[in-house]
Parts: C-alpha cells; sequence; structure tokens
C-alpha cells in the first residue's frame, strides 16, 4: 500500500523534533509470547517480526534510552470506519498486553471531527486526533506534532511508574479531554 503524504510529513517532522533513532515507521511489537514445549519463548526478542507475534505499526516513538521500548503508537487513516475502530482498538489491547506503558491512537488526516461510533466502539485506544483542518498548514502540524508526541510520552512515563517502580497509590482518575478547533501554538 502507498504510504500517504500526510504520514510522510508528520513522520519529517516527528524524526526532526524527536530524533531519528526514537521514531520509527513500521515498527514491528509484539503481540502475543508464547513458549514452545521445554518453555522456550519462541519469539526473537531483539527483532520482531510480522506474522511471527507482532503487527506493524504506522509511527512507532521508542523510549529516549530504550529503542526495544515502545511509548507511543500511532495509526494514520485518510477517514475511519466501525471496522477501523473495532480492529485497532484490538490492535491495541493486544499491544498493551506486552507493553503495558504503551500508549496507542488513531489521527486521521481527512476528518475535522470524531464520529459518535468511536466512543460506542472504542475499549482500547487512548487517543484520536483528526487532522483535517490544520494539515495543509506547516506551522501547526510542526506544533501538533510536537504536542501531540510530547503529551503521550509524558503519559506512557505515568504509566511506567505504576508497571515499574515499586510505589504505591492512593489516587486514579481518568481524564476525558474533548476539544474543537485547538490552537498547538500556545
Amino acid at each position: 500500500m502507498k504510504e500517504s503524504p500526510f504520514l510522510k510529513t508528520f513522520l519529517g517532522i516527528a524524526k526532526e523534533q524527536f530524533g531519528d533513532e526514537r521514531v520509527s515507521n513500521k515498527a514491528n511489537l509484539f503481540y502475543q509470547i508464547t513458549l514452545n514445549e521445554n518453555c522456550k519463548p519462541t519469539v526473537d526478542f531483539e527483532d520482531p517480526k510480522r506474522g511471527n507475534s507482532a503487527f506493524q505499526t504506522d509511527l512507532c516513538i521508542f523510549h529516549e534510552k530504550d529503542t526495544n521500548r515502545p511509548m507511543v503508537v500511532i495509526e494514520f487513516k485518510t477517514k475511519i470506519t466501525t471496522h477501523d475502530i473495532l480492529t485497532y482498538s484490538n490492535k491495541a489491547g493486544k499491544h498493551k498486553k506486552i507493553y503495558p506503558a504503551l500508549r496507542y491512537g488513531l489521527l486521521v488526516s481527512d476528518m475535522s471531527s470524531i464520529p459518535k461510533r468511536f466512543f460506542l466502539h472504542n475499549e482500547n485506544l487512548d487517543f484520536f486526533y483528526c487532522a483535517k483542518d490544520f494539515k495543509d498548514n506547516n506551522e501547526k502540524m510542526r506544533s501538533f506534532v510536537k504536542v501531540l508526541i510530547n503529551r503521550e510520552i509524558n503519559e506512557s512515563k505515568k504509566l511506567e511508574k505504576v508497571h515499574f517502580e515499586n510505589k504505591k497509590y492512593d489516587t486514579f482518575s481518568t481524564k476525558m479531554e474533548l476539544k474543537y478547533g485547538r490552537d498547538f501554538n500556545r
């Protein structure tokens, strides 16, 4: 399938802002890890392969100190269908079982608003952005890429603390952020 010009633009800006080594197009991430009859892993942890317990992602941001540890995945679509929502929500859920600090979402280039069916069918996606209203504005795109990736990296870091540090918490809340007409230059 031909890569969309929007994905190429986003990828170029992301690599420029976050570094080539952290930003990957078509990264393969595990969705399951199985053991053989001798209780040995059936996958190569250093080289996940699509079709061998790994799904390919459109764009992945890896940890700054560990390029095997994904922090943010963004799947790109021009428009979204119910089938896409169900498929990517399922895919996100499978990846998150392996990578518990992973943030996973959709970026749709040719829509101005999120369809209500997303809220009905989504179970595992962490974010959804529509880019139609600013995708052709280079200044807004640059700002958008930085804001989106930094926001999701920060959320991933919070999840890392929960899963990998020996701390106790007494409060948890999920915040839903709904906006229209964003200004990413603030």
